[in-house]
């Protein structure tokens, strides 16, 4: 009998002296969360990280295609701060951003307070309105350029068949608010279905005490629907901005930069691939990534307030 024991001890003590394999560390729940997450952790390093840490390395150089680059520190920083071909894009970056999303969010809070009551037919008419966001925004910006072309463009046609006339869509002076339409036109469907489902969660009661009280259809709306839905429009205001600031598909299937349309993204595409400056080209991209950071945090702000606000 003490033998038995013995064995089972000696057993017992090796078993602990054995080192656990490799499977039996992996599967250990210390390491195994790591492991399901490792993955993702290898996608973002290879598509993410590496990506952003090279484009920043190659700021501080002047570089090109053929592979030979010459360190020149924050010079390339220096040149984009006095372009002027710099903060014009810019500028013009700016303006079709506060353009599209004023645009958008009240279209869509348009559409979201006349869809918000029961009709005929509504699930169908929500359906199609949200089409165009199926649709690959280069897609449809090639499509919207051939409909909007002067002589043979079916806009200009129809047009032309009621008196009108036909209008230059792609003139210099208006060729940038043609592509802020093409811009709402597809995204005015992504505010209206928030909205609208923001709408449909209000609460109720409220605004049949309110109207007991005897307040009017705009003092309703103006006191209690919009404050409610203050933290809504926030988040709209804030995945757009960073969108638009990116703004690169419409520009490409219709003017590509021309007749004073460029943008901020366009020149970052244009100056690394046409010009092959990937150094400067590098530094325009860097400086949209802070811009995007800057204007992301500041609205994630407003957000904690308009949802405190809103508890």
């Amino acid at each position: 009998m003490a033998n038995a024991k013995n064995n089972v001890a000696i057993v017992n003590e090796i078993s602990l002296i054995r080192k656990p394999s490799i499977w039996e560390t992996l599967s250990n729940e210390k390491y195994f969360k790591w492991m399901l997450v490792l993955p993702l952790i290898i996608v973002l390093l290879v598509f993410m990280i590496y990506p952003l840490v090279f484009c920043m390395y190659k700021s501080f150089f002047q570089s090109g295609l053929s592979g030979n680059s010459t360190f020149i520190g924050l010079q390339n920083y220096r040149t984009m701060l006095r372009d002027v071909n710099f903060w014009i894009p810019l500028g013009r970056t700016f303006q079709v951003t506060v353009i599209c999303i004023v645009a958008e969010l009240l279209i869509g809070l348009g559409l979201g307070t006349l869809w918000n009551r029961e009709f005929r037919g509504q699930n169908i008419v929500r359906g199609l309105i949200l089409l165009p966001l199926l649709v690959a925004p280069l897609i449809l910006s090639i499509v919207w350029n051939f409909l909007l072309e002067y002589n043979i463009g079916f806009v200009n046609q129809i047009f032309s068949a009621i008196g009108l006339g036909r209008v230059r869509w792609w003139a210099p002076g208006g060729a940038i608010y043609t592509i802020c339409a093409i811009t709402i036109w597809q995204w005015f469907p992504f505010s209206a279905s928030v909205l609208l489902a923001g709408l449909k969660s209000l609460p109720k009661d409220v605004f049949e005490a309110a109207k007991v009280d005897g307040a009017k259809g705009w003092y309703t709306f103006r006191r209690l629907t919009l404050p409610m839905l203050s933290p809504l429009i926030v988040i709209i205001t804030l995945l757009r901005t960073m969108w638009l600031i990116r703004l690169f598909d419409p520009l490409y299937g219709t003017t590509r930069g021309a007749v004073n349309t460029e943008l901020l993204d366009w020149m970052v595409y244009r100056t690394s691939f046409i010009y092959f400056d990937i150094g400067y080209g590098s530094t325009l991209a860097i400086m949209s990534l802070f811009l995007t950071i800057i204007i992301g945090a500041i609205m994630f702000r407003q957000l904690i307030k308009a949802l405190n606000a809103s508890n």
